[in-house]
């Protein structure tokens, strides 16, 4: 009975060991060029940063949850109005395929975007808040390459499913929400590098 148990004692300790192994820690940065659709805006451009947990769980495949900041919006054509900056605080939960034998990689990444210019903690907003809705369901795919020392460059194209306004519509023409049957997406392309760190 002590036998089996050091047996298995060994074999767990073993697998906890192994699964340490595969799991990382890393930062991630890189620049957004984003804009609005159904919008008479500019795109713009922004950066996001985060920070990401990698558990690999084949050599197909690694889950790598992810926190971070993104500036997104718009630049408005006209004088008289301001340009859209929309400052979220980002959640995703990123999916990773590799092809086999390569650092090479498909990239799935729904997630939730949080507006941080309307919230009672007002990090970095004006005492009005902003027009923007305060949460935004994304989804993001793209296409990386991994490094054997850890590094990754990546690309991937995000887009928001909730309307920007709450169901608004803005013309970006003068301070104003207008009141018409019109959606705007975020739509964001994302270029980048992040780095694991195997401690």
């Amino acid at each position: 009975m002590k036998k089996l148990l050091v047996i298995v004692m060994f074999f767990g300790v073993f697998g906890i060991v192994s699964a340490q192994n595969k799991t990382s820690f890393g930062l991630r940065g890189g620049a957004n060029i984003s804009n609005l659709s159904n919008s008479d805006l500019e795109t713009k451009l922004g950066a996001y940063l985060g920070a990401f947990v990698n558990i690999r769980f084949s050599e197909f495949y690694a889950l790598q949850p992810e926190v971070g900041y993104s500036n997104q919006g718009g630049e408005t054509k006209f004088p008289t109005a301001d340009n859209v900056e929309i400052h979220y605080i980002s959640i995703a939960a990123t999916n990773k395929f590799f092809i086999k034998g390569t650092g090479l990689h498909f990239i799935i990444a729904p997630g939730f975007d949080f507006d941080f210019d309307d919230t009672p903690v007002s990090l970095i907003n004006r005492e009005e808040g902003n027009d923007v809705t305060f949460i935004d369901v994304s989804i993001a795919v793209g296409l990386g390459y991994e490094f054997k020392n850890g590094l990754t460059i990546e690309a991937r194209y995000k887009q928001g499913t909730l309307d920007v306004f709450s169901g608004d519509f803005h013309d970006f023409s003068k301070e104003q929400l207008l009141y018409e049957e019109k959606n705007q997406f975020n739509e964001v392309f994302q270029l980048g590098l992040s780095y694991r760190f195997n401690f």
